[in-house]
């Protein structure tokens, strides 16, 4: 979760210096934020024993005064693969990334000679065993030669009730033969962004990257109505696609945060007592500052894997098991169920200007 950011001063001024002593490592995430944050699991827990990690990613980046124990840069484009694999002493490649190869493609295998290929939880098993050991500077090879993954998938389907935060951890110990291994990702809140949560303030996210998975736009403006009438502030967060047709759904009834990036968005969260949302990057990101997350999800399973893996959760669930008709389940989560568990989340969670 979120480390106190007393007596740290910003990144720029404290900038770690990429020397040639390091050992320089590249993490190539998903573009998908949620993911991208579960990945950095790899990243921190690498940096903790003394590797140089940049994470490429765009939402990392953005994010980059929150991370001062990372490198971070934009997403590789289709043009970098897999040239710019040479500024890296080691590259570890997620295989759902933007602008890779087609998956199953001869060019995705040969890349795979070039960079260790994993996933979270769908992983092309012909990418195991390709990396070509050779191309390890010769001086690090051995040390390297640990890092160099057997078994791609890090979700393990027999531990039913793993998150994938705590799935990447067996990765990190099974795989990358780390020990001492953290949850943690190293998010750091910069200088001048308070980390003292207003007790009344709720942030609610009503969208996700995938429509059906969704809970009703009316249902998410009702228990906004709901909270205010309780005297607490719900202020709503959309990503910059989606601000139009909000601000038109909530005309002057409620705030739209400006978030046109992911710094904004954790400024903005970090500064709630609770985040309700669906099952998107922003619980993750809630989750991993330390800000109590309700998830509003479509399955009834308790122990959803792609929950938010830091911090207080509290995931709601339909009433009636609906796998047969994904489109019914929205209608299946009452508000009243929403505002009691939130009722209940912020009583355990929540007092007077409490610090996070």
């Amino acid at each position: 979760m979120l480390s106190d950011n007393s007596g740290c001063q910003d990144k720029s001024e404290t900038a770690l210096a990429l020397e040639p002593g390091h050992i320089h490592i590249a993490l190539i995430t998903s573009g998908k934020l949620g993911d991208a944050l579960i990945s950095l699991v790899i990243a921190n827990n690498l940096a903790r024993v003394g590797f140089a990690v940049t994470v490429c990613n765009d939402f990392i980046h953005s994010l980059t005064g929150w991370f001062p124990a990372l490198f971070t840069r934009p997403e590789f484009g289709t043009n970098e693969y897999p040239d710019g694999f040479s500024n890296f002493d080691l590259v570890l490649v997620d295989a759902q990334s933007p602008n890779l190869p087609a998956e199953g493609s001869s060019l995705r295998r040969e890349l795979a000679s070039r960079a260790v290929f994993f996933g979270l939880s769908h992983f092309d098993a012909s990418l195991n065993g390709r990396f070509d050991r050779t191309l390890l500077p010769a001086d690090r090879r051995e040390l390297l030669g640990s890092l160099l993954v057997g078994n791609g998938l890090a979700r393990n389907r027999t531990e039913k009730e793993r998150s994938m935060v705590e799935h990447m951890c067996a990765f990190c110990r099974r795989e990358l033969n780390l020990e001492n291994i953290t949850q943690e990702i190293g998010l750091v809140a910069p200088v001048g962004i308070s980390t003292v949560r207003d007790s009344d303030r709720i942030i609610i996210c009503p969208t996700s990257g995938k429509a059906r998975k969704n809970w009703l736009a009316t249902r998410f403006l009702e228990l906004a109505h709901k909270l205010k009438a309780k005297g607490k502030e719900p202020i709503f967060t959309v990503a910059p696609p989606e601000r139009e047709e909000w601000r038109r759904q909530l005309g002057n009834k409620f705030e739209l945060a400006k978030t046109d990036s992911a710094s904004e968005l954790a400024a903005l969260l970090v500064s709630a007592s609770a985040v309700v949302c669906n099952d998107s990057g922003v619980g993750h990101l809630a989750g991993a500052l330390g800000t109590p997350v309700l998830c509003i999800i479509s399955r009834r399973d308790p122990f959803y894997t792609w929950r938010p893996g830091w911090g207080e959760v509290t995931l709601v669930r339909p009433a009636l098991p609906i796998r047969a008709l994904p489109q019914v389940w929205p209608y299946l989560v009452s508000v009243t169920a929403v505002l009691r568990r939130l009722d209940v989340l912020l009583e355990k969670t929540t007092t007077p200007n409490q610090e996070g």
